[in-house]
């Protein structure tokens, strides 16, 4: 309230001292110009109502003390305009103060008009009763607001007193008018030359906006001056002279006059001087000679600017919107007109001729009357000649028609850029909502004279920043781009505009006009400001632009960028909406390259370098675990797309030491599953097994068991399993730790999910394959319960899930219970066909001798393993070959049951599901490692009675082909070849 007070009080004190000094100005003022000093006085009424006003509001009332406080300074630009006005008038020469007269109180009118507007405004009810006026203040304000001099009135007298002062000042003895500096040293110095100069300077003075006041100029111009005529002819003179005594006559009319025997000057009665040979001394006056041929000059153009301005109003007048072939021909002489005469179109704008409105109104129905083109000629040079009529067409619902014309009449461009000059009209054509998208679209237009205009428009258009972040919003960026990267632009104003930037809809065409490198600078520049608004919008800024494959080159091309980016993540002190956007924008810079760009730009070598990478992974345990999750998310895209990463990670103990003790159930659920993802994908795809790292090698194996078998969410689990599956073999610690129920039943859960897919499904059965390495025979035959579903994955599961259920049913068919003893020995082969032992005996190895954890015949596994073999799957088929290579395996320790009889049931089960043909077709087709495995089980099937002939044949033309494969084949080849013959 206080800081209102003071100002309040300080435009008291100011309004009092401006009213104060214009009052002594009037009071200076001769007594005949009775209106000035009829203004002065009213001008003492008003400060005693400012001062008592003043003195009531510091006595205690408080009435609107900012509002108040605003009138009095409108009042005092109005008194300041006023005391101006009349010390300028003060300044001026007698006859001067009479042809500025009239301009000078409409001046003062127009600063009456202001001050009763105030004070009809200011709380004055109790001051006019305390100071006896009351009954007077309405009288005040109208006598205020009566101040204009009649016009009429203050003509006529303006030309009798010119008339007076001429008469009065003829004599050329008295003081010139104007100053010794403007006349060459030796020039005769008369009347005329004065009063002629003293015109021009004054018609100079006079030249103004108003046209009204330039119009009155041009009638005194357009007067003869009386010294232009000859005193003895009194006509206009052709070759001006002076006599001796420095009048000015006509050559030939004072030769005569002299030789007729007048010997005195006719005007001063002085004697005329002649020479010796008594002919009368005359000389030359070009001054008045050139001044009387300017003159007429001027007078003509006067005239002429009359009759075409009288032309222009005639064609004005016969402009209708029913009768368009009389339009059309008064649109023609108006064109004709203007461009002979363009002065005439000061007539134009006046408010009897209506011509802009007319040619407005006709603009909006030119359509189908074919004279757009015309009349937007003359709406241009209307709109060129002077400021006021290109805001009389502004106001006159020009603009909107323009846009509408644009596209069809190119020189609507060029009115529309003209009427853009002007900074109010410039405001109307971004009012409408339509000015900007229409410029914009035709940016690209094939009329280049027609995108050049449309372009130079936006250009004028973009005088404020507002202005300039409404034409970027709709697709033309150069503006701001030039305003970005202006030199002294403050940081707020940056902020500012990024900020807007980040929200724009941007196409490929814009956003390709910021691949700037100034802009980019800016940009990190403001990256690193300590203003944290500015290191925000930098980062939504950037993060928007990333979108645009130029601009995030560019940025990648810019180490220094990039480095910015990643002190924000790593410094604790920044804001957590900023490390957010920062975290956003490397992951984005990341996922959105290729892999052979990482050697190609400087921002990804920096990204991507040891320590970076180092350096990141340290920050994640002592980090809040909103940052935790955003540095895990940030290494884990880098992880996915570098393979040097993850190879650097798996090498350096120490780091995997940071990398695996993020795994910790106790930790933020959404930080351990980022962490499980993270580790997953660095394990997940590595060939070898992954070590862990000592000495937490069992409080990170029991963080992973632990994950598996209590986390309730399935993905979870899922990735835990799959790390399980990489873990070190021949490790017996790892192995104690994985042979347990409790694993197995978290892994057999993982299989039975009811969302189950094939990632988990893989990761289930890796996990599986991992725990039965090195297992105890208690541990297989709990695995082996799992038999139906593990066959039911042969047929269902996806190439790697197939692979590994045959490499799980491989192992456990290998695998003899400890306490069993040898089946076969138990068996009486009463008769010699394969088919009875197996269909009699297969199903009671439960109470054999020789029982297997798990028997493919009875577990029904012979035939899919055939199918997978048939599907050639390199990675699936080996597996499957391999585990029907199980059939073949004895594992008889007595003698009674020979391997050839073992070996021909086995062959039997294959040929009898078929496989034969399968194998042949590896052997054929398939690649070379598995090949050497097809080849080494149809070798062990091929003498069976089942085997056709035409398979035999096709066997040993493989066999043949095999000659000229690689040793380890070719060896094999000749042996089996060797047997055939």
């Amino acid at each position: 309230m206080d800081i209102l007070m003071n100002l309040r009080d300080e435009a008291y004190t100011r309004a009092v001292d401006e009213l104060s000094d214009l009052i002594a100005s009037g009071e200076t003022i001769r007594n005949e110009e009775e209106n000035i000093r009829r203004f002065s006085e009213q001008m003492i009424y008003v400060r005693e109502i400012i001062i008592k006003l003043q003195s009531q509001q510091s006595g205690g009332q408080f009435t609107c003390r900012s509002t108040t406080a605003s009138l009095l300074r409108r009042m005092e630009i109005a008194v300041n305009n006023a005391r101006e006005t009349i010390e300028g008038y003060k300044s001026k020469t007698s006859l001067l103060r009479l042809l500025f007269c009239r301009s000078v109180i409409s001046k003062l009118n127009q600063s009456s008009k202001e001050i009763a507007d105030v004070l009809s405004l200011l709380p004055l009810t109790d001051i006019g009763i305390s100071l006896n006026i009351n009954s007077n203040l309405d009288a005040i304000i109208h006598s205020l607001k009566s101040m204009e001099l009649k016009l009429e009135e203050n003509t006529k007298t303006i030309r009798s007193r010119l008339d007076l002062y001429i008469s009065e000042y003829s004599d050329p003895s008295l003081p010139p008018l104007i100053e010794a500096k403007e006349v060459k040293v030796g020039e005769p110095i008369n009347e005329a030359y004065q009063f002629t100069k003293m015109l021009e300077c004054f018609s100079s003075e006079m030249a103004s906006p108003i046209q009204r006041e330039r119009s009155t100029v041009d009638e005194i111009v357009s007067l003869p001056n009386i010294f232009f005529y000859c005193p003895l002819t009194l006509k206009l003179m052709e070759d001006p002279v002076n006599v001796s005594c420095n009048h000015s006559y006509e050559r030939k009319a004072v030769e005569d006059y002299f030789n007729s025997g007048h010997k005195f000057c006719l005007l001063c009665k002085k004697e005329l001087i002649s020479s010796s040979s008594g002919k009368l001394e005359l000389t030359p006056n070009p001054t008045l000679l050139n001044t009387i041929s300017e003159w007429k000059q001027r007078n003509a153009l006067i005239n002429a600017e009359k009759n075409a301005k009288k032309k222009l109003r005639d064609a004005a007048e016969r402009i209708t919107f029913d009768n368009m072939e009389s339009t059309n021909q008064a649109l023609e002489e108006l064109k004709a007109v203007m461009k002979e005469m363009p002065s005439c179109i000061s007539e134009a704008t006046d408010s009897s001729c209506k011509l802009v409105q007319k040619l407005a109104g006709l603009l909006k129905k030119s359509a189908g009357a074919g004279n757009a083109g015309l009349v937007l000629w003359c709406l241009l040079v209307i709109a060129r000649f002077s400021q006021e009529n290109k805001e009389t067409m502004g106001r006159g619902g020009v603009i909107k028609c323009l846009l509408k014309q644009l596209k069809t009449e190119p020189i609507a461009a060029e009115v529309l850029l003209e009427l853009s000059t002007n900074d109010r009209i410039a405001q109307k054509i971004i009012e409408n909502k339509s000015s900007i998208p229409v410029l914009v679209s035709l940016l690209d237009n094939p009329n280049s004279y027609l995108a050049e205009n449309a372009r130079a428009v936006l250009q004028n258009l973009s005088n404020s920043i507002s202005n300039i972040i409404l034409i970027a919003k709709s697709g033309y960026l150069t503006p701001f781009l030039d305003e970005f990267n202006a030199q002294g632009n403050s940081e707020e104003m940056r902020v500012l505009m990024a900020e807007e930037l980040a929200h724009m809809q941007l196409t490929d065409t814009a956003a390709s006009n910021l691949n700037n490198e100034n802009f980019i600078f800016h940009m990190t520049v403001m990256l690193t400001s300590s203003l944290p608004a500015s290191q925000l919008a930098s980062l939504k800024c950037i993060k928007r632009l990333m979108a645009f494959s130029g601009i995030r080159i560019s940025f990648l091309s810019t180490v220094s960028t990039v480095s910015a980016v990643l002190c924000i993540i790593t410094d604790t002190a920044t804001e957590q909406q900023s490390r957010k956007e920062a975290f956003d924008i490397l992951i984005s810079l990341i996922e959105t390259s290729q892999t052979f760009e990482q050697e190609s730009y400087p921002g990804l070598l920096r990204l991507y370098s040891y320590s970076n990478i180092h350096n990141l992974l340290e920050q994640i345990n002592p980090s809040t675990p909103d940052d935790q999750v955003w540095l895990l998310r940030l290494l884990l895209a880098m992880f996915q797309k570098s393979d040097t990463a993850r190879d650097w990670i798996i090498s350096d103990r120490k780091a995997m030491n940071h990398l695996f003790s993020t795994l910790n159930l106790d930790r933020n659920s959404e930080v351990r599953f980022n962490a499980l993802k993270l580790v997953y994908c660095v394990t997940g795809n590595y060939p070898n097994d992954v070590p862990l790292p000592p000495p937490d090698k069992e409080t990170t194996l029991n963080s992973i068991i632990a994950i598996l078998t209590k986390s309730c969410i399935a993905e979870e689990v899922s990735i835990a399993a799959n790390i399980i599956s990489h873990l070190p073999r021949g490790d017996k610690s790892v192995d104690a730790v994985l042979q347990s129920s409790t694993v197995l039943k978290a892994i057999n859960a993982l299989i039975s999910h009811a969302n189950k897919s094939n990632g988990f499904l893989e990761n289930a059965f890796g996990a599986l394959l991992r725990c039965i390495d090195q297992s105890n025979s208690s541990f297989l035959i709990q695995v082996g319960k799992l038999e139906p579903v593990i066959v039911q994955m042969l047929s269902t599961g996806s190439s790697l899930v197939k692979q590994r259920a045959a490499m799980i049913l491989t192992h456990l068919a290998r695998c003899t219970p400890e306490s069993s003893t040898s089946l076969l020995g138990t068996l009486h082969f009463r008769q010699p066909s394969w088919k009875n032992v197996f269909s009699t005996h297969c199903t009671v190895h439960e109470s054999c001798s020789l029982q297997r954890v798990i028997c493919l015949v009875k577990a029904g596994a012979v035939r899919p393993l055939i199918d997978m073999v048939d599907a050639m799957n390199p990675v699936a088929a080996e597996a499957a070959l391999r585990a029907l290579d199980t059939l073949f395996d004895n594992g008889n320790p007595e003698p009674s049951v020979s391997q050839s009889m073992f070996n021909a049931v086995a062959a039997g089960t294959i040929v009898e599901n078929k496989g034969a043909a399968p194998i042949l077709e590896v052997l054929e087709r398939g690649p070379l490692p598995l090949k050497k495995v097809a080849l080494e089980l149809f070798g062990k099937i091929y003498k069976h009675s089942d085997i056709t002939s035409k398979e035999l044949e096709k066997f040993k033309a493989i066999l043949l082909y095999l000659l000229n494969e690689d040793d380890e084949l070719k060896k094999k080849a000749k042996v089996l070849l060797t047997e055939f013959f």
